[in-house]
């Protein structure tokens, strides 16, 4: 999350901040239903239904060690053809003064998306119908055909893109770009990734690789006209831009993250521990740069079809993108361990999964981007479930997340709702969620991660900062957590989430929402609707503040005095020992009253 000093934009007409009025912590267990959704009336803008969806697991997909083998053997057989002296006058971009400055820029909070890159523009790398190759060496192969390949490099660079433009193959003709560490992106055919000519390939964890053309078999006169191609320009990926605010604190181990960031492998998530598969990196190149942010996959209420629906923040992203990349479960290896990217730690970085991102609705106000990638995600990944009741006036509502910090690995985070928390001029409560971090934290990167709710729905997205300190994103006393809710804008993403409208519900199963407490929900005309929840029964768990001691006149009384004390009529020898902290009697038979 893009975060800077926001001071001059703050609302002195509201308090500054409460006292945290709520605890919330704990873990709670995922479960993945086909499909649960239920409808309430209650408090929703223009008294809307409320609309609950359960989160659901990836049918099919590709797992990443199915795709690192294939590309494994990819890498061996481009390596066997590559010709000699490939290294010959490779294409060679270098960075100026004016690209460091555009890296060091500071990152604008809520406004713009973490700069990791810039383009840098090629001359003279063309082959146009079938014209000689002016750049690489060419060799002829056993079969009749050919192979050309030339390298590409950039000093100093963590990892390298290109850009084609003008791209057009005949039939047996097949262009591949890859490192010589191991990753492998292509085969591009035909009129390339986007059937236009012009696209980008995959970045690769590398500051130099190869571009390799294939011919496979005999290629006469006209099959050589045929091939046309421009190396326009080359990305250069090179990190975050250095923090612009003295930090007193210690550097997390992975990309100088700040110390109060915690790895998402370390201990259980509680209602974000499904977000782990649901969450991606994100990186794209934008005219002179390229940006990164975090998104999560969302479920619609169609439970017979998976459209690869992705959320995340307006100011990031909000348009279609078709270079944008996404990689999901990217960790660590362990709890504080081995950082993922080879950039840092050297051997093969983990591919991206997918590419491509058409946008589907939009808003700023909001701050959201809603959009459907151009392939379907991993095996195993989760489309998390989502609800649209409003959450931001609620006073110490917990909330969780799981976000790429700073162009690294998953972190963990949790924030309470907190309606005492000052605004930011641009940023009304209502159509932002304003929260207190509890533990961990975001930093630029993080923009665009879902938050999910105590039910592992997800509430809303990351816009930024607001505070007196944004500079420091440990300083959880001076600054709010800012997200967009999407109680606020579902009215612009409904046709997309819930097209069936109401739920879309067709039988009484799909409206379970797993909460023994608050009665069996059923499906009338096609909309769940809530049940009357029963009076609490003798341990069934439904007393107030979760304390159910096992004894109704607990319940009755709004809960446990004592949570986890002795139920009514236990043997005792002290008042905390019994749940409503009355213990009476003779001494040697004094029982819980």
């Amino acid at each position: 999350m893009p975060r800077c000093d926001y001071w001059e934009e703050w609302n002195y007409e509201e308090s500054r901040k409460s006292e945290f009025l709520a605890s919330v912590g704990g873990s709670i267990a995922i479960v993945f239903p086909a499909v649960a959704v239920t409808a309430e009336t209650q408090g929703a803008p223009g008294d809307r239904p409320v609309v609950r969806v359960g989160p659901e697991r990836a049918v099919g997909g590709v797992t990443r060690e199915e795709r690192l083998d294939r590309q494994a053997q990819l890498h061996e057989l481009l390596m066997g053809e590559m010709p000699a002296d490939f290294e010959t006058a490779p294409i060679r971009v270098v960075l100026n003064q004016q690209d460091r400055d555009l890296l060091a820029e500071p990152p604008q909070n809520g406004k713009a998306p973490l700069r990791i890159g810039v383009v840098k523009a090629v001359a003279g790398v063309e082959v146009v119908r079938g014209q000689a190759f002016k750049r690489g060496v060419v060799e002829e192969t056993e079969d009749g055909g050919f192979v050309w390949a030339t390298k590409v490099t950039s000093p100093e660079a963590q990892a390298i893109r290109v850009h084609f433009r003008n791209f057009s193959l005949p039939d047996n003709a097949e262009m591949y770009f890859f490192s010589l560490e191991g990753q492998v992106d292509g085969p591009y055919t035909g009129r390339g990734r986007n059937g236009d000519g012009d696209f980008w390939t995959r970045s690769i964890s590398s500051e130099s690789g190869v571009i390799l053309l294939r011919f496979i078999g005999e290629a006469t006169e006209a099959d050589k006209r045929r091939i046309s191609f421009v190396v326009s320009d080359v990305g250069h990926i090179n990190g975050r831009p250095p923090s612009p605010v003295e930090k007193s604190h210690d550097t997390w181990p992975c990309f100088d993250n700040v110390a109060c960031l915690i790895d998402a492998n370390c201990g259980n998530a509680g209602p974000a521990e499904a977000a782990k598969d649901a969450v991606a990196r994100m990186e794209w190149i934008a005219g002179c740069c390229i940006n990164t942010c975090t998104g999560g996959l969302l479920a619609d209420t169609d439970g017979s079809s998976q459209i690869p629906l992705f959320l995340t923040a307006n100011h990031c992203v909000n348009k279609s993108i078709s270079n944008m990349e996404f990689w999901f479960n990217y960790t660590t290896d362990s709890c504080n361990g081995t950082c993922p990217d080879g950039r840092i730690t050297g051997g093969t970085a983990p591919p991206s999964d997918v590419v491509g991102f058409t946008s589907l609705a939009a808003g700023r106000t909001g701050d959201f981007s809603l959009g459907q990638l151009n392939q379907a995600p991993p095996a195993g990944a989760v489309f998390l479930g989502w609800t649209n009741s409003p959450i931001a006036f609620t006073n110490g509502a917990g909330l969780w997340r799981i976000s790429n910090a700073n162009w690294g690995p998953q972190v963990f985070s949790e924030h309470a709702v907190d309606t005492g928390a000052g605004t930011c001029r641009q940023w009304p409560r209502g159509e932002r969620i304003y929260s207190e971090d509890i533990q961990g934290a975001t930093m630029g990167g993080s923009s665009g991660s879902p938050v999910v709710n105590s039910a592992g729905e997800v509430v809303g997205q990351l816009s930024g900062c607001c505070g007196f300190n944004c500079g420091d994103e440990c300083d959880a006393g001076s600054n709010s957590t800012v997200d967009g809710a999407l109680a606020f804008y579902f009215d612009e993403v409904s046709s997309i989430l819930d097209p069936q409208g109401g739920g879309g519900c067709t039988g009484d199963p799909e409206c379970d929402d797993g909460d023994a407490c608050n009665a069996a929900e059923t499906c009338v005309g096609g909309a769940c609707q809530a049940g009357t929840p029963p009076p609490c029964q003798n341990g069934d768990g439904c007393c107030p503040d979760g304390c159910d001691s096992g004894n109704d006149d607990d319940c009755a009384a709004g809960g446990c005095i004592n949570p986890g004390g002795l139920p009514a009529g236990s043997p005792c020898v002290d008042d905390v020992d019994c749940c409503n902290d009355k213990c009476k009697g003779p001494r040697g038979g004094k029982t819980c009253k």
